[in-house]
Protein backbone atom coordinates (compact mmCIF):
# COMPACT_ATOMS: atom_id res chain seq x y z
CA UNK A 1 0.00 0.00 0.00
CA UNK A 2 2.91 2.29 1.00
CA UNK A 3 -0.16 5.44 1.55
CA UNK A 4 1.73 7.55 3.58
CA UNK A 5 3.19 9.29 0.23
CA UNK A 6 -0.55 10.57 -0.27
CA UNK A 7 -0.25 12.24 3.64
CA UNK A 8 2.84 13.32 2.80
CA UNK A 9 2.49 15.11 -0.17
CA UNK A 10 -0.52 16.91 0.95
CA UNK A 11 1.48 18.45 3.76
CA UNK A 12 4.30 21.69 4.05
CA UNK A 13 7.58 21.17 4.65
CA UNK A 14 6.93 22.69 8.04
CA UNK A 15 3.45 20.15 8.99
CA UNK A 16 5.94 16.87 8.14
CA UNK A 17 9.05 18.86 10.47
CA UNK A 18 6.20 19.35 13.53
CA UNK A 19 4.92 15.87 12.75
CA UNK A 20 8.06 14.60 13.10
CA UNK A 21 9.04 16.42 16.18
CA UNK A 22 6.08 15.80 18.14
CA UNK A 23 5.94 11.82 16.90
CA UNK A 24 7.77 9.14 19.06
CA UNK A 25 9.59 6.12 17.48
CA UNK A 26 7.81 2.63 18.72
CA UNK A 27 9.01 -0.72 17.81
CA UNK A 28 7.22 -3.51 18.58
CA UNK A 29 8.44 -7.66 18.31
CA UNK A 30 6.72 -10.33 16.12
CA UNK A 31 3.42 -10.93 17.70
CA UNK A 32 3.23 -7.65 19.19
CA UNK A 33 -0.61 -6.22 19.10
CA UNK A 34 -0.87 -2.38 18.32
CA UNK A 35 -4.28 -2.00 17.89
CA UNK A 36 -6.91 -4.06 19.86
CA UNK A 37 -10.70 -4.44 17.91
CA UNK A 38 -12.64 -2.85 20.05
CA UNK A 39 -10.13 -0.73 22.02
CA UNK A 40 -9.99 3.40 21.40
CA UNK A 41 -6.74 4.50 19.26
CA UNK A 42 -4.89 7.53 20.86
CA UNK A 43 -2.22 7.69 18.10
CA UNK A 44 -2.00 8.18 14.34
CA UNK A 45 1.04 5.21 13.31
CA UNK A 46 3.29 5.68 10.41
CA UNK A 47 4.89 2.50 9.87
CA UNK A 48 8.68 3.16 9.40
CA UNK A 49 9.87 -0.49 9.24
CA UNK A 50 8.38 -4.02 9.34
CA UNK A 51 5.46 -5.48 8.16
CA UNK A 52 1.69 -5.61 10.35
CA UNK A 53 -1.19 -8.00 9.97
CA UNK A 54 -4.86 -6.41 9.80
CA UNK A 55 -6.67 -9.06 11.64
CA UNK A 56 -10.79 -9.97 12.26
CA UNK A 57 -11.69 -11.12 15.88
CA UNK A 58 -11.32 -14.67 14.47
CA UNK A 59 -7.85 -14.77 13.38
CA UNK A 60 -8.48 -13.92 10.35
CA UNK A 61 -6.05 -11.66 7.98
CA UNK A 62 -7.66 -9.17 5.70
CA UNK A 63 -4.93 -6.50 5.19
CA UNK A 64 -0.99 -6.30 5.72
CA UNK A 65 0.94 -3.18 6.54
CA UNK A 66 4.47 -2.36 5.32
CA UNK A 67 6.65 0.37 5.73
CA UNK A 68 5.21 3.68 4.64
CA UNK A 69 1.23 2.79 5.64
CA UNK A 70 -0.73 4.47 7.99
CA UNK A 71 -2.41 2.72 11.01
CA UNK A 72 -5.09 4.34 13.28
CA UNK A 73 -6.88 7.04 10.16
CA UNK A 74 -10.14 5.50 10.10
CA UNK A 75 -10.71 6.18 14.31
CA UNK A 76 -8.90 9.15 13.87
CA UNK A 77 -11.77 10.95 11.33
CA UNK A 78 -14.42 8.33 12.98
CA UNK A 79 -13.63 8.57 16.54
CA UNK A 80 -14.97 4.90 17.06
CA UNK A 81 -13.02 2.08 18.21
CA UNK A 82 -11.73 -0.18 15.46
CA UNK A 83 -13.47 -3.09 14.22
CA UNK A 84 -10.03 -5.07 13.66
CA UNK A 85 -7.01 -5.89 15.09
CA UNK A 86 -3.23 -4.94 13.68
CA UNK A 87 -0.55 -7.40 15.03
CA UNK A 88 3.17 -6.74 14.31
CA UNK A 89 3.83 -10.02 12.04
CA UNK A 90 7.92 -9.29 12.61
CA UNK A 91 9.82 -6.65 14.50
CA UNK A 92 8.45 -3.08 13.39
CA UNK A 93 8.99 0.30 13.91
CA UNK A 94 6.61 3.40 13.37
CA UNK A 95 6.15 6.63 14.59
CA UNK A 96 3.24 7.19 16.68
CA UNK A 97 2.03 10.72 16.77
CA UNK A 98 -1.07 11.40 20.14
CA UNK A 99 -4.38 12.28 18.26
CA UNK A 100 -4.48 15.11 21.11
CA UNK A 101 -1.30 17.10 19.82
CA UNK A 102 -2.61 17.08 16.26
CA UNK A 103 -5.94 18.03 17.19
CA UNK A 104 -4.56 20.82 18.95
CA UNK A 105 -2.71 22.12 16.56
CA UNK A 106 -5.45 22.13 14.36
CA UNK A 107 -7.05 24.44 17.02
CA UNK A 108 -3.54 26.66 16.70
CA UNK A 109 -3.50 26.49 13.11
CA UNK A 110 -6.56 25.63 11.05
CA UNK A 111 -4.82 25.68 7.82
CA UNK A 112 -2.90 22.90 8.57
CA UNK A 113 -6.25 21.11 9.72
CA UNK A 114 -7.23 21.97 5.94
CA UNK A 115 -4.19 20.06 4.74
CA UNK A 116 -4.31 17.07 6.59
CA UNK A 117 -7.90 16.23 6.21
CA UNK A 118 -7.22 16.72 2.19
CA UNK A 119 -4.24 14.70 2.30
CA UNK A 120 -5.88 11.95 4.58
CA UNK A 121 -9.08 12.07 2.13
CA UNK A 122 -6.60 11.19 -0.70
CA UNK A 123 -5.14 8.87 1.31
CA UNK A 124 -8.76 6.94 2.27
CA UNK A 125 -9.54 7.42 -1.07
CA UNK A 126 -6.45 5.67 -3.00
CA UNK A 127 -7.42 2.65 0.14
CA UNK A 128 -10.81 2.24 -1.56
CA UNK A 129 -9.79 1.96 -4.74
CA UNK A 130 -7.41 -0.94 -3.77
CA UNK A 131 -9.66 -2.49 -1.92
CA UNK A 132 -12.48 -2.25 -4.79
CA UNK A 133 -9.47 -3.71 -7.10
CA UNK A 134 -9.16 -6.34 -4.56
CA UNK A 135 -12.74 -6.96 -4.34
CA UNK A 136 -13.37 -6.59 -7.90
CA UNK A 137 -10.56 -9.22 -8.98
CA UNK A 138 -11.62 -11.51 -6.52
CA UNK A 139 -15.30 -11.39 -8.09
CA UNK A 140 -14.26 -12.30 -11.13
CA UNK A 141 -11.98 -15.10 -10.11
CA UNK A 142 -15.30 -16.20 -8.47
CA UNK A 143 -17.26 -16.22 -11.41
CA UNK A 144 -14.50 -17.74 -13.59
CA UNK A 145 -14.59 -20.64 -11.23
CA UNK A 146 -18.47 -21.09 -11.43
CA UNK A 147 -18.15 -20.56 -14.94
CA UNK A 148 -15.50 -23.58 -15.14
CA UNK A 149 -17.78 -25.93 -12.21
CA UNK A 150 -20.71 -25.05 -14.39
CA UNK A 151 -18.95 -26.63 -18.18
CA UNK A 152 -17.57 -29.15 -16.06
CA UNK A 153 -21.15 -30.41 -14.46
CA UNK A 154 -22.35 -29.96 -18.43
CA UNK A 155 -19.30 -32.38 -19.84
CA UNK A 156 -20.34 -34.54 -17.45
CA UNK A 157 -23.90 -34.60 -17.76
CA UNK A 158 -23.49 -35.09 -21.33
CA UNK A 159 -20.95 -38.32 -20.91
CA UNK A 160 -23.67 -39.66 -18.22
CA UNK A 161 -26.37 -39.24 -20.67
CA UNK A 162 -24.87 -41.03 -23.28
CA UNK A 163 -23.15 -44.03 -21.80
CA UNK A 164 -26.41 -44.76 -19.44
CA UNK A 165 -28.44 -47.74 -19.51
Amino acid sequence: MQNARYIAAGLSDSDMLWLLSVGKLRRLKAGERLVTAGKSVADLFFVTSGQLGVVLEDGSRVAQLHTGDVVGEMSFVERHSPLVSVIAEEPTEMLAIPRKLILDRFEQEPVFAARFYRALAVFLSERLRETTAAVKAAAEEEQRKLKADKAARARFTRLFVRSGP
